[in-house]
C-alpha cells in the first residue's frame, strides 16, 4: 500500500533526510512511502524548478497513492500549511483515506485568541477577534473543512499533549499515525471512505475524536 506523505517538512533545509526517515518508518509498517521531493531532482523546489512542474508531479504522486498521511502542525501561523491542506482536500475528493497528526495541541479558536487577541468582551462574544473577524468555535483542531474531510476517513487526528520541541522534525506522532493506518488496514477499514455527498460529521466518526501522543 502506497502512502503520500504530506506536510511542510519539504521546506526544511534537511527535507530529504526527513523524507528518508519517514519512508523508512513506512517500510517498517509494511507501507511504501511517497515523499513529495522524491523522483527527478529538477522538481526540487530548492533547485528553482517551475512551480507547475512541482504541482503536476505531486498530483501524480497523490493519484498513485492508496492513502495519505498529513502533518497538520500549524505552519507560519495558527493553521496548517496551505499546501498540505490542499493535498488533504485533493485526497478526500479522490476518495482516499487520510490520516493526520499535529505536533501542537489545542483548538484553532484558542490559538487565534492567543495570537490575534479577542475584541471587546471575550465572554460575551468569544469568537470575535481583534482583527474584526470571527473564528470558528466547533472545538476542532483546525478549520472545519479539514476536520470534516478527515472525519470521513474514520481515522483519528493525533495531537500532541504538549508542543514538540522541533515540530517539523519530530516523527513520534507520524509513527503513531502509521500504526493507526496499519491497524485499519488489518481490520479492512482502509479504502472505504464514505460517499463524498454524505460524509460523517466530525466527532461522530473517529476523525476528530483526537487521540494524544
Amino acid at each position: 500500500m502506497k502512502l503520500y506523505l504530506a506536510g511542510p517538512e519539504v521546506f526544511l533545509d534537511d527535507a530529504r533526510e526527513i523524507g528518508r526517515r519517514k519512508v523508512e518508518l513506512c517500510t517498517r509498517f509494511g507501507f511504501i512511502g511517497l515523499y513529495p521531493l522524491d523522483g527527478d531532482p529538477l522538481l526540487d523546489a530548492a533547485a528553482g524548478a517551475a512551480s507547475h512542474s512541482i504541482f503536476a508531479a505531486n498530483l501524480a504522486l497523490m493519484r498513485s497513492a492508496d492513502a495519505l498521511i498529513a502533518n497538520l502542525t500549524p505552519f507560519r501561523g495558527i493553521s496548517a500549511d496551505p499546501g498540505t491542506a490542499f493535498e488533504v482536500g485533493f485526497a478526500f475528493a479522490l476518495g482516499k483515506p487520510v490520516a493526520a497528526y499535529s505536533n501542537l495541541p489545542g483548538e484553532l479558536k484558542h490559538r487565534a485568541h492567543s495570537t490575534i487577541g479577542v475584541a471587546g468582551d471575550a465572554e460575551a462574544v468569544p469568537t470575535l477577534l481583534a482583527d474584526g473577524l470571527h473564528v470558528e468555535d466547533f472545538g476542532h483542531f483546525d478549520n472545519l473543512m479539514l476536520a470534516e474531510a478527515l472525519a470521513a476517513s474514520r481515522l483519528p487526528v493525533i495531537q500532541a499533549q504538549a508542543p514538540a520541541a522541533d515540530p517539523f522534525r519530530d516523527l513520534t506522532l507520524f509513527e503513531q499515525a502509521l500504526s493507526v493506518l496499519a491497524e485499519a488496514r488489518s481490520a479492512g477499514r482502509l479504502g472505504t471512505t464514505p460517499s463524498l455527498s454524505h460524509p460523517e460529521p466530525a466527532g461522530q466518526a473517529h476523525g476528530e475524536e483526537t487521540f494524544h501522543g
